[in-house]
């Protein structure tokens, strides 16, 4: 894979610093995100990496630094751009996120229902779509506690695609999955990005993520982004840093 061209960045991080209280947990975080890319950012748990998607989505703001999405700064972001810009973007939650008392039909239709006047009709069709191309078509009148873990992560991920984003963020799309259920969810993700040609960023301490879905990936430790590569480099790098925490994820 040729390098990217940054000057098409979708995403940036520049010099990104985020302290809460006393703990430093981003300490000059910069990366470029290009359009239609696929990176993942692989740490240790509790090392930030969900810190730096909240910031993406205007839930956070650097202490220092910037973030950019698609050329806004999300510090300085009205609140009417930031709506309009979040109806561009899916995010995928760590557990689902799944409204319990909905159907997996209902749950997908949601950010439609909240945020469009489309009528009924066209947001049930639009649903059963979506719950097809994640490959889970018979799920539209179950509950959520019908579903498997590996269901409810394809709905959750139809829900984040019912709006046709440009942009979809996971944090940890495969936590508490077993391995053949977490292979098919990154099976899944890596069709998305093929398929559709959306920008992707995907936070994960999973190997076999990263090797399925990333076109790049970056350690992110000590609050700084590392050794962003292609997959193929990042998981052969022989960096002493790099095989420590590489070899910890295959114990």
């Amino acid at each position: 894979m040729s390098a990217p061209d940054t000057s098409k960045a979708v995403l940036r991080y520049v010099d990104v610093h985020k302290a809460f209280g006393p703990r430093q947990i981003l300490r000059g975080v910069n990366l470029d995100v290009v359009g239609g890319e696929t990176f993942c950012i692989m740490g240790p748990s509790g090392c930030g990496k969900s810190v730096t998607l909240r910031h993406l989505i205007g839930l956070m703001k650097p202490d220092k630094g910037h973030v950019y999405v698609d050329g806004n700064d999300m510090a300085t972001i009205t609140k009417e751009d930031l709506r309009k810009l979040r109806s561009r973007m899916g995010f995928v939650f760590q557990e689902a996120a799944l409204l319990n008392w909905l159907s997996a039909g209902d749950n997908v239709a949601l950010p439609l229902r909240e945020t469009t006047n489309m009528p009924d009709e066209e947001i049930v069709a639009r649903v059963r779509a979506k719950l097809e191309l994640v490959h889970v078509p018979d799920a539209f009148d179950k509950l959520p506690g019908e579903l498997s873990g590996g269901m409810k992560k394809r709905v959750g991920l139809a829900r984040a695609l019912i709006t046709d984003p440009e942009i979809v963020l996971y944090d940890e799309p495969t936590a508490g999955l077993d391995p053949e259920i977490s292979a098919s969810i990154n099976r899944l993700i890596r069709e998305l990005g093929d398929r559709l040609k959306v920008t992707q960023l995907v936070v994960t301490h999973h190997i076999g993520c990263v090797k399925t879905v990333a076109d790049r990936v970056g350690l992110l430790d000590g609050g700084v982004l590392n050794f962003i590569s292609t997959s193929e480099e990042f998981l052969s790098s022989e960096e002493p840093r790099l095989v420590r925490f590489l070899g910890d994820r295959l114990d």
